[in-house]
């Protein structure tokens, strides 16, 4: 059994699970994926395996529109990024 402090709860350090990580792609002039660049490393990428999109809370002041990409790199490693359609930006998404 819990005991109940008899407070009020107050606001707290929230922080998002597994946020976004900025990445610069670089694309061909047909918009297909050519490398990632991670840190300082650009891999080139070999095959993408799967692409969707999501257009959520259009109705909100920031609305969530994204172009999400499966991608293999030529190192063999797996990632799923996005390019942000509000503002252009690309992101790995991380599932850790």
């Amino acid at each position: 059994m819990v005991k109940n402090p008899r407070e009020t709860p107050g606001v707290g350090a929230i922080r998002p699970l597994n946020p976004p990580v900025p990445i610069v792609v670089k694309e061909d002039e047909h918009h297909r994926l050519e490398t990632v660049t991670l840190g300082r490393n650009r891999l080139r990428v070999e095959n993408t395996e799967d692409q969707w999109e999501i257009d959520e809370e259009w109705w909100r002041i920031r609305p969530t529109s994204r172009a999400y990409y499966d991608v293999l790199l030529e190192d063999g490693q797996t990632l799923t990024i996005f390019r942000d359609a509000v503002s252009g930006k690309w992101y790995q998404q991380r599932y850790e």
